[in-house]
């Protein structure tokens, strides 16, 4: 049973890892709905890998660390110094699979499951601006890293995923 923990109380500044979360979930859905392209119901963050379970949109935090985007892990910096999130986005859509028969599905089905990951990857790679703007002014951050990746078929799953190494605002 999960224990319900009241953070109101916590300083919006113990917060900040919050927030980031919230806003880069609403960053990938605002990015799609401008593309007019459709995205799981199922949308969330958590921290850790994601269970793909269904089609879903999952924001996961990978790991922190002391410095600016792209500074040496292993090297020492000072305390003042921006904190850095990479977090991941994963976009888990259906794909057609091996029917009861054993038959294996068409190369129509397989290649329009395909296309609709394409799509997935495409915009994700174009909305890498937006996770560059943290200032309510629209100016830039301290710049980003992004890679996508897009797995097997897997479980009757294909996931399209961006990493994104993030100052954390």
């Amino acid at each position: 049973m999960a224990l319900a923990v009241e953070i109101s109380d916590i300083s919006s500044e113990g917060q900040n890892l919050i927030n980031l979360m919230d806003g880069a979930l609403e960053r990938v859905t605002s990015i799609f709905q401008s593309y007019n392209a459709p995205l799981p119901n199922r949308q969330y963050w958590t921290l850790g890998t994601p269970t793909i379970d269904c089609d879903q949109v999952v924001v996961s935090l990978t790991s922190l660390y002391l410095g600016p985007p792209g500074s040496p892990v292993g090297e020492p910096q000072r305390c003042h110094m921006p904190r850095t999130a990479v977090i991941t986005i994963s976009i888990a859509r259906s794909v057609p699979t091996v029917g009861q028969n054993g038959k294996a599905p068409s190369a129509e089905k397989i290649e329009q499951s395909s296309k609709m990951s394409a799509i997935d990857a495409w915009i994700l790679m174009e909305s890498i601006n937006l996770f560059d703007q943290w200032d309510s002014n629209g100016g830039y951050g301290l710049g980003v890293i992004a890679t996508v990746d897009v797995s097997e078929p897997e479980g009757g799953f294909q996931v399209v995923t961006m990493e994104v190494t993030l100052a954390v605002p």
